[in-house]
C-alpha cells in the first residue's frame, strides 16, 4: 500500500534493553520495519538513525528535520521508571514504499 502522507519513525530501547530500535509506524501493518542498535555502542548518532531510516526504505522529510524527544513512564512498573523515545517525521525513499 501506498503512503502519501508522512510517517513517524521512533526510536527506543527494547524492552529487556539490550538494543535501541529505529522504526517506522506503518498504519494498518502488524508488524513495522526496525533496525536494532546494541546499547553499549551508545545512543545512535543522526547519521546512523539516518542510514538505518535508509535501510527501511525512509528518509527525514528534509535535511534538518529534528528528532524529538520525550519521556513515558513504562506501563506497570511500580518505581517510576521511564522511557526515553525519539521520534521524527519520515518520508519513503524507494519503490518498495510506491
Amino acid at each position: 500500500m501506498p503512503y502519501t502522507r508522512a510517517l513517524r519513525a521512533h526510536m527506543i530501547q527494547s524492552w529487556d534493553g539490550t538494543e535501541w530500535q529505529v522504526f517506522v509506524a506503518l498504519p494498518d501493518t502488524a508488524r513495522w520495519p526496525t533496525a536494532p542498535f546494541p546499547v553499549g555502542d551508545g545512543i545512535p548518532t543522526l547519521d546512523a538513525r539516518a542510514k538505518a531510516l535508509a535501510s527501511l526504505g525512509y528518509a527525514p522529510l528534509t535535511a534538518d528535520t529534528a528528532w524529538e524527544w520525550m519521556e513515558t513512564p513504562l506501563e506497570g512498573e511500580p518505581t517510576g521508571v521511564i522511557a526515553l523515545v525519539a521520534t521524527t517525521t519520515v518520508s519513503p525513499n524507494d519503490s518498495r514504499h510506491s
